[in-house]
């Protein structure tokens, strides 16, 4: 299956696409710049090549699954309506140039909403095991994602258009996700503008520890809003 995620024209030369053999490489160039991991507390830091090779074998393993149950939901169902999956199987953001070729420029992750407001650690299990225990396309359930791009292509609009085409081609249609809570570091103004413009709505400032440091973040959220 050729899946990928078509931007709008401002941005037509990108697209998302599953992760692909030897993406390990571009994952360790994107998280090993500081720039980059220092912004994103699950990440490890030094970020190393072993980190990558298992970050996309992880990725490429719910990918590869995700869109094997797709081919099959999409086979036997008979009416026009997909039916729900549990991930999104696109990832990683390309640049395609006028050749043809593509050069990896990004990643976004989706999962099951991260819960960094909920500070006492039981209560937050609870919520976490709550959530994660929710059907496949039970509107209820909180998201979450994650997304990096490279610092050079940082300004021009991109990110702002991925998580676009993420929530709107996939998240709603295909996960029928109508909740996301998103986590970003106070005064990462580029992810919070991004944010914004797709209509999160930020909820709290929260303290909270990350590597042993006392960090602001900012809790950010968006919700599907009835036609």
């Amino acid at each position: 299956m050729n899946l990928f995620c078509v931007f709008p024209r401002r941005t037509e030369n990108i697209i998302i696409t599953p992760p692909r053999a030897g993406d390990d490489e571009h994952l360790f160039t994107l998280f090993s710049d500081l720039r980059v991991a220092g912004c994103l507390y699950p990440i490890p830091i030094p970020f190393t090549r072993a980190h990558a090779r298992a970050m996309l074998r992880e990725a490429k393993d719910e990918a590869d699954a995700l869109l094997n149950e797709i081919r099959s939901l999409d086979t036997e169902h008979v009416d026009n309506c997909p039916k729900f999956v549990g991930g999104c199987p696109v990832k990683c953001v390309r640049e395609v140039r006028k050749d043809g070729t593509d050069v990896f420029i990004g990643y976004i992750t989706v999962h099951r909403g991260v819960y960094a407001d909920v500070q006492d650690e039981i209560e937050c299990q609870i919520v976490v095991e709550e959530n994660n225990r929710k059907t496949v396309g039970d509107p209820s359930i909180r998201w979450s994602f994650r997304n990096v791009l490279l610092p050079s292509y940082h300004g021009q609009g991109i990110m702002t258009a991925a998580i676009s085409q993420i929530v709107h081609a996939w998240i709603v249609p295909r996960m029928n996700g109508r909740y996301i809570a998103v986590f970003t570091f106070s005064g990462n103004t580029g992810s919070e503008r991004v944010l914004e413009k797709n209509g999160f709505v930020r909820m709290a400032v929260l303290e909270i520890a990350i590597r042993g440091e006392k960090r602001k973040v900012n809790h950010m959220e968006w919700r599907l809003q009835a036609a």
